[in-house]
């Protein structure tokens, strides 16, 4: 009887099922969370182009008005291929006016569910720059 019970120890049949029963649950979180990772670092590299891109054009608008039409159209457009993506918006921020060598601040945000999980994720990315083509008598 001994002899026999050594003899199904030393038998291997079923364990590779045990070690994918062991492992599968592991190697399912670690895909997950690389689908995660993914879409998260897909959507920062396009929210930080979006406010790149609003400000760029931003900068070289003669007036506030113009700049902020023309950062919202460059921002969104950007925006638009993230993935996932729920929510999104481009603001303008000016410090001391729309004037020739002030700076301002183009800042984008983007709210979406990540691919895996679903779990809802906001992104936000601000971009500083000068002020380079207003005309003297425009004044925000």
């Amino acid at each position: 009887m001994r002899r026999k019970w050594l003899v199904c120890i030393r038998d291997e049949r079923g364990s590779q099922i045990l070690e994918l029963i062991l492992v599968l649950p592991l190697l399912w979180l670690l895909f997950i969370f690389s689908f995660d990772q993914f879409s998260i670092l897909y959507n920062r590299q396009k929210v930080l182009a979006a406010a790149y891109e609003a400000g760029r054009i931003a900068a070289v608008q003669p007036n506030y008005g113009l700049a902020e039409y023309h950062a919202i159209r460059m921002g969104e457009a950007e925006l638009q291929q993230g993935i996932g993506m729920t929510q999104s918006g481009i603001r303008l921020y000016v410090h001391g006016g729309w004037k020739k060598g002030n700076h301002f601040e183009a800042e984008a945000t983007m709210q979406f569910k990540r691919l895996a999980s679903g779990a809802p994720y906001e992104l936000k990315e601000s971009y500083h720059l000068m002020i380079e083509n207003a005309r003297k008598e425009s004044g925000y």
